[in-house]
């Protein structure tokens, strides 16, 4: 009897890749420890409260004024509302404050002056102070200021900065101090007044009055006008800076901001801040450019500082810099690091460009070429190289500042052995972005491609292929099979009757399986492949043979239809000619079949073993 042995089985895969961003370092953070790098977390006590916890960049569970630190965030800001208890009261600001010094943090308090929110478009005198006097509310807001502050210096902690009303467009306890109702005069007494309180109680904490529309200059001209005429005293303009309500994109916020806090330093002589200013977080990475645009033209500018208002606040506020789903900081707070993020088409095409996809080539060494293309100029940083799917080496680039946008780099994998191949390329640039190549198969020693489709079985369960070829030589072949499979699917190949092989086509597109054999003898053989399953078949396409032992390459040969059966003790027989044509479904142990001079047969019996429908069995004829 002939024998054919089994050696090797491999398959092959392919690998995709994957769309990045490009990252930037705009300026150095830690060069600029001057500047505040701030964020408002008044809500935080209210937060913790309701069981809320936040991870870092990393995925860890930490202290929400740690995560910030190691965000790049230097300083936090506290409103201060006049309540008695609860959020934002007296006692939840000194132990905010408390927390802050222990991780090394200064502090921005916020005086609201209003037992709930102060905003343009609310300055609600607080319960208690209702039907006052300009002079008795003057009063009440520096016994507040001074209440409020004293206690916190009292806890251990000196506010770098105090402000004295919040967002006051139109001034501030309204009506009284309504500067479009006759109040401008209040207005600058209430602020004097918070001024001197702040002063009484240490004199280095710098008072800031605090507008919204930072890209305004008539409003800011206006407000700072009737203080400085009416008497007041400030030592900072601050303002809020948010694209979102000022109907306007980053870049163009940006010039307005820095146009207007230009003019407001040469009219008042008073340096400026952003001490408000968000982004949406479905927007991070335009986020991210606005917050790093605005801050790098601040430090640049010589000005001192900027805050993101609540950046860790998660569903209720849409305007946080914290992802809700995965609890993480979203890439706006990289801004605080002096990172900028930028989405591109494409950062860095990695290609192999030889051998070419399906190339045949010789045995032994063989030189990879992978070339690299990359947006940004001495960005190329290493090229790791894969052969069957195996890491093989890694070229270096010594000094990537000499690099263009592109490089070319040669890679050889030693002593090649006959068979199918594949290599992919992935290249790192110098921020750790990566991107890999398409995956190239090629073919190693000579070769025949028998190139046929796969037949399905008209019940469709299965599938065959058959091929006819001549064998001029004995010896060793390796036969591959090129396939596209959307499932896992049971296989089994046979020659001249007798099954060599069973395995599976894993999930994949165009990969490669292969099988090594040992033919005693040269002559014309039949080759067949059977694939079996419930829904869909594999793709199978073509037939590739690579001898082994260096002889002549077989041809096509004669492949005629026959067909027998046997009762392998199954209740229903399916019977298929050998090109995968049903003929017969018998329930008899014997089926006549005339096989002319051919000796070998097959009978698929999807159900006899384990109830596996990719079952078959083979019998031999004498």
């Amino acid at each position: 009897m002939k024998r054919i042995l089994l050696l090797t089985t491999m398959a092959v895969l392919t690998l995709g890749t994957k769309a990045i961003t490009v990252t930037d370092t705009i300026f150095n953070r830690y060069e600029h420890e001057e500047f505040a790098f701030g964020a408002d977390v008044s809500f935080v006590p209210q937060m913790e409260g309701w069981g809320t916890k936040w991870l870092d960049k990393n995925g860890k569970q930490k202290d929400i004024l740690q995560i910030l630190k190691e965000q790049g965030i230097n300083n936090i800001r506290l409103r201060v509302w006049t309540v008695a208890s609860g959020a934002s009261s007296k006692q939840e600001v000194v132990n905010m404050c408390k927390r802050a010094k222990a991780k090394g943090m200064g502090v921005m308090i916020d005086f609201h002056y209003s037992d709930t929110w102060a905003d343009p478009g609310n300055q609600t005198i607080p319960a208690a102070w209702t039907d006052h006097s300009v002079e008795a509310l003057a009063q009440k807001v520096y016994d507040h200021t001074f209440d409020v502050l004293s206690a916190i210096k009292a806890a251990g902690v000196v506010p770098r900065w105090v402000q004295v009303g919040n967002e006051t467009k139109r001034g501030m306890l309204y009506p009284v101090g309504q500067t479009n109702k006759g109040g401008s005069e209040a207005f600058a007494k209430f602020v004097l007044n918070g001024y001197n309180a702040v002063k009484a109680v240490d004199s280095t904490m710098q008072v800031i009055v605090h507008l919204p529309d930072g890209h305004d200059n008539s409003l800011y001209r206006s407000i700072f006008d009737g203080l400085k005429k009416n008497g007041a005293k400030w030592d900072i303009i601050g303002m809020s800076a948010y694209p979102r309500w000022s109907h306007l994109d980053g870049p163009t916020m940006i010039t307005r901001v820095m146009e207007n806090i230009n003019d407001l330093k040469k009219r008042y002589g008073k340096p400026c801040m952003v001490v408000e200013t968000g982004h949406y977080p479905r927007e991070a990475v335009t986020g991210n450019q606005y917050m790093v645009g605005v801050m790098d033209k601040m430090i640049k500018n010589g000005d001192l500082g900027c805050f993101y208002w609540e950046p860790e606040s998660m569903g209720g506020y849409d305007m946080g810099a914290w992802d809700e789903a995965t609890r993480k900081p979203t890439v706006m707070m990289d801004a605080f690091l002096g990172v900028k993020h930028t989405e591109v088409a494409w950062l860095m095409k990695t290609t192999i460009q030889s051998p070419k996809a399906e190339e045949s080539i010789a045995p032994g060494d063989i030189e990879l070429q992978a070339r690299v293309q990359h947006q940004r100029k001495g960005r190329i940083q290493s090229v790791e190289f894969y052969f069957d799917k195996k890491k093989t080496g890694v070229y270096k680039v010594d000094t990537p500042s000499s690099v263009g946008n592109y490089i070319t780099t040669p890679f050889t994998v030693a002593d090649v052995q006959i068979g199918v191949h594949t290599a992919w390329a992935k290249a790192t640039d110098t921020s750790k972005n990566t991107q890999g190549s398409d995956t190239v198969t090629f073919f190693v020693g000579e070769s025949v491609l028998f190139d046929k489709g796969i037949t399905e079985n008209e019940n469709g369960k299965g599938g065959t292929m058959r091929w006819g070829i001549n064998f001029n030589e004995a010896g060793k072949y390796r036969l591959t099979f090129k396939y596209s499979s959307p499932t896992l699917r049971g296989t089994e190949i046979w020659i001249d009757g007798d099954s060599i092989a069973r395995t599976y086509f894993q999930k994949n597109t165009d990969a490669y399986q292969a099988f090594d054999i040992e033919l005693p003898q040269s002559g014309n053989h039949v080759l067949q492949l059977t694939a079996t399953g419930t829904n869909g078949l594999p793709d199978i396409a073509s037939l590739r043979i690579f001898p082994l032992d260096g002889q002549v390459l077989p041809s096509e040969g004669d492949l005629t239809d026959v067909a027998a059966v046997r009762n392998d003790g199954c209740s229903t027989l399916e019977v298929y000619s050998l090109s995968g044509r049903l003929l017969y479904h018998t329930t008899e142990s014997r089926l006549g079949l005339s096989l002319g001079e051919r000796s070998s047969a097959v009978v698929v019996l999807p159900n006899c073993v384990g109830g596996t429908p990719y079952i078959v069995r083979k019998q031999r004829l004498k």
